[in-house]
C-alpha cells in the first residue's frame, strides 16, 4: 500500500474515531445535565414526530484548484422521530436532504453535489420560560412554553452527483442549538441552527407533535403544595348529609385558580353576616374539575378551601371554627364533559356543623 493511500486511510479513521469520542463526551455531558436535578416524578414519557424546512450552507472539498464551489446555499427539509426520556432529555433519529452545492470548472457550472444526512442525536432542554432551570415543575417537564435546548449526535452523510465526487468522511458529528415553543395540545414549533461536521450547516424551522396525555405534576408557578396524604374518597363514599348553608351553597373559581372572585366575596360577606356572631363551626370543602392529574387537583382543591378560610378569617370568623377539606375531582356536581359542567365543579362548598 502506498504511503499517500495509508495517510488518507489514517486520516479518515482518525476523523471517525474523533467524531465518536466527541459524541460520547458531549452525550455524557448532556446526561449529567439531564439528571442534575431530575426530581419530576410525574413526568410522562412520550413519542413524537416532526418535519421542517430550512436553509443550508454546503462547503464540499474540491479535489483541485480548477474546480470551485459556485453556489453553496440551498433549501433543505428534514423529518424526525423521537422519545422524551426525562423532563430534560430526549433522543431522536433524523433524516435530512440538505439540497445541493453547484460546482464550477474554470468558472463554468459543471454539476451539483446533493447532500443527505441521517443519524441519532440527544437533545438536552436547558431552560424554560415557565419553570426556569428547574425540571420538577410544569413547563420543562410538560414541554410547554418556550424552551432552549442543545443537540449532540452522530450519523452518516451521502452525496449524489454526476461528477466524480466522493465525500471525505462518511460520518458526521451533529451539534446544534435551538428554541422550542410547546402548546398544551402536544404541538410545538422549533427553530434551530445545526452544524453537521465542517461541510454542512442547516438553519431550520419545524413542527413537532407529541402523542399521549401529559401528567401535570403538583407544582404550579408560585403555588406551594402541602405534604398531606390523599383521602380515601372513592366513588362509594357519600357526601356529608348536612345541607349546604342556606344562601351560600358554594363559591366558584376560575380555571386552575384559587383566587376569591368579586362574586364569591359577595356570597362570603353574606355568610359572615349570617353566622359571624354564632358558635357554629364551618367545614370548607374544596373541589375541582377533572383536568390535570388527580394529585394536582387534590392540592388545588385544598388551596381553594384555604383561600375561603383566609377570607372568612379576615372578616372576623375565628380560624378555630373552620375545618378545611379537599376532594379534588372526586365529587363533581355536573358533567366534566362540558365547559359549563367543569365551571360548576370548580367550587368550595360551605357546610354547617
Amino acid at each position: 500500500m502506498s504511503l499517500p493511500k495509508r495517510k488518507r486511510m489514517f486520516k479518515k479513521t482518525s476523523h471517525t474515531l474523533g467524531a465518536l469520542v466527541c459524541a460520547a463526551m458531549c452525550g455524557s455531558t448532556l446526561l449529567m445535565v439531564a439528571q442534575a436535578d431530575e426530581q419530576y416524578n410525574d413526568f410522562t414519557r412520550r413519542v413524537y414526530v416532526g418535519a421542517g424546512v430550512g436553509a443550508t450552507q454546503l462547503e464540499p472539498k474540491v479535489p483541485n484548484a480548477a474546480l470551485s464551489v459556485a453556489e453553496n446555499t440551498d433549501a433543505g427539509f428534514h423529518v424526525v422521530a423521537g422519545y422524551d426520556f426525562t423532563s430534560r432529555l430526549s433522543a431522536e433519529v433524523y433524516y435530512a436532504d440538505l439540497g445541493a452545492a453547484e460546482i464550477a470548472f474554470l468558472g463554468e457550472n459543471v454539476g451539483d453535489i446533493n447532500y443527505q444526512v441521517y443519524g441519532l442525536s440527544g437533545i438536552a432542554y436547558l431552560v424554560n420560560s415557565r419553570s426556569g432551570f428547574k425540571s420538577n415543575a410544569n413547563g420543562m417537564g410538560t414541554r410547554e412554553g418556550l424552551s432552549l435546548y442543545a443537540r449532540v449526535g452522530i450519523g452518516g452523510v451521502s452525496a449524489d452527483s454526476m461528477l466524480d465526487y466522493k465525500v471525505n468522511h462518511a460520518t458526521h458529528l451533529a451539534l446544534g442549538l435551538g428554541a422550542e415553543y410547546g402548546f398544551r395540545n402536544g404541538f410545538a414549533v422549533r427553530g434551530e441552527y445545526r452544524a453537521l461536521d465542517t461541510d454542512q450547516q442547516y438553519a431550520s424551522l419545524s413542527l413537532v407533535k407529541r402523542f399521549g396525555k401529559v401528567s401535570r405534576g403538583v407544582a404550579a408557578a408560585g403555588l406551594a403544595t402541602l405534604p398531606v396524604e390523599l383521602p380515601d374518597v372513592g366513588t362509594d363514599v357519600k357526601p356529608p348529609e348536612k345541607p349546604t348553608i342556606s344562601g351560600v351553597p358554594s363559591v366558584n373559581f376560575a380555571f386552575d385558580q384559587s383566587v376569591i372572585s368579586s362574586l364569591a366575596a359577595i356570597k362570603l360577606d353574606e355568610l359572615v353576616a349570617a353566622v359571624g356572631d354564632s358558635d357554629e363551626t364551618l367545614t370548607l370543602e374544596g373541589h375541582t374539575d377533572w383536568i390535570a392529574s388527580e394529585r394536582y387537583n387534590y392540592d388545588l382543591s385544598l388551596r381553594r378551601a384555604e383561600s375561603v378560610r383566609r377570607y372568612l378569617e379576615s372578616k372576623g370568623i375565628s380560624r378555630a371554627r373552620m375545618t378545611v377539606r379537599g376532594f379534588g375531582e372526586k365529587q363533581p356536581i355536573a358533567s366534566n364533559e362540558t365547559a359549563e359542567g367543569r365551571a360548576s365543579n370548580r367550587r368550595v362548598d360551605i357546610r354547617i356543623n
